[in-house]
């Protein structure tokens, strides 16, 4: 018996109403000309059409996701996106904005009572990351829908945000050992939320098993910054940055050879620092995808729906090309490119969980949540999604 929801069969003898599922990703054409459209289009409404576009990507990758030969379909719209974020810029940004203005008029603009109220919106905002996660995650499983039955998240935004900002003091406090631990909190809390129609999701596992991995890649971590700064130290006491020095004296434009000298050296110093950078930061992130892989897989297997359980089959390689391919799409494109980017990401969720088990769709009421119409304005105006 192999019963899995995602391309493989479910249990021989189902019990009477349950039906076995398959679920696969069924690409399907245009997602070009409305990645091209939607780029001309933000260019010349200066990104005001980003709402709609947002909704157009969603529609055709929704309509892709198959289960069982039926498409999924995603009913929001641009109007609700976009009034949403006006609604958000209206009554907490537009007001935050005036106050700071008028306290710089009043006091000064580098007054105490300036500085001040700039930290204390700053803490603000940062505790509402959670919420914004949490009522974008809401709307988003409001609007989708399959067999006319939509998601559901009708749990406490306000209680996931104190987790997740919690989860943010936490983590410096201890030298990030506590992510692993946070990241169940939080995971268990929105899944256990989560609804399709009248039925409940649940999550419920232990942390202890991702220790031993997130051990060795914080660790990892360690021995690679110090080896990259032992690097990027033997690199610059062996001139290997004089090319870029001489490179950029040769641009720098100085009437005098001192100053072009000192601009020179200066700029190479600095391009080369950048280059070390990024040298780690690609170091770090391979290292920390075999953790990410982990988790996934492991939060995946904590999760049930209608008796059933989930698989998923990550792996720090593939997390890599991921990552890698989405990166090359928006460099190279210079971002025209981030709904196949989009696309990526979702096929790659689809073709690797798996579902344990049959689910009895034909017993599943709808929702009785309360939609939210005002789409997904908190996390638009922080910048904190692009999907």
């Amino acid at each position: 018996m192999s019963p899995t929801l995602f391309g493989k069969q479910s249990a021989e003898n189902p019990p009477h109403g349950a039906e076995p599922v398959r679920i696969e990703y069924v690409s399907h054409p245009g997602l070009g000309s409305i990645a091209i459209t939607n780029f001309l289009l933000n260019l010349i409404t200066l990104s005001f059409y980003r709402f709609w576009a947002k909704t157009r990507v969603r529609r055709h990758i929704w309509s892709s996701v198959q289960l069982n030969g039926e498409p999924v379909e995603y009913t929001g719209t641009g109007k609700e996106l976009f009034f949403g974020f006006v609604v958000i810029m209206v009554i907490v940004f537009l007001p935050l904005a005036l106050i700071a203005t008028g306290l710089a008029a009043y006091f000064g603009p580098e007054s105490a009572a300036v500085v001040i109220f700039q930290l204390v919106i700053a803490l603000a905002l940062v505790t509402l990351y959670g919420f914004a996660i949490y009522r974008a995650r809401r709307y988003r499983l409001s609007r989708t829908v399959w067999r006319g039955i939509r998601g559901a998240l009708p749990g406490s935004a306000l209680s996931y945000s104190g987790k997740y900002f919690g989860s943010l003091l936490l983590s410096p406090m201890t030298l990030g050992w506590s992510t692993p631990a946070m990241n169940l909190i939080l995971a268990e809390h929105i899944t256990n939320d989560m609804r399709f129609g009248n039925v409940p999701f649940s999550f419920s596992g232990r942390s202890g098993p991702l220790y031993s991995r997130y051990a060795l890649c914080w660790f990892g971590t360690i021995l690679a910054y110090l080896l990259v700064g032992g690097f990027a130290v033997a690199l610059f006491y062996s001139g290997a940055f004089d090319g870029l020095q001489n490179t950029f004296e040769s641009l720098t434009g100085e009437t005098t050879e001192s100053k072009r000298t000192e601009a020179g050296q200066a700029l190479g110093i600095f391009a080369g620092l950048i280059f070390v950078y990024l040298f780690y930061v690609a170091i770090r992130s391979t290292i920390w995808s075999f953790y990410t892989a982990r988790e996934l897989n492991v939060f995946a297997r904590y999760t049930r729906f209608s008796g059933a359980s989930f698989e998923f089959d990550a792996t720090a390689w593939s997390l890599i090309t991921l990552w890698l391919g989405n990166m090359a799409l928006i460099i190279f494109t210079l971002g025209i490119a981030q709904p196949f980017v989009e696309q990526r990401v979702m096929r790659y969720f689809v073709e690797r969980l798996s579902v344990n088990g049959v689910i009895d769709f034909a017993s599943i009421q709808q929702s009785k949540a309360q939609l939210d119409k005002r789409g997904e304005g908190l996390i638009d105006a922080l910048d904190l999604d692009a999907f």
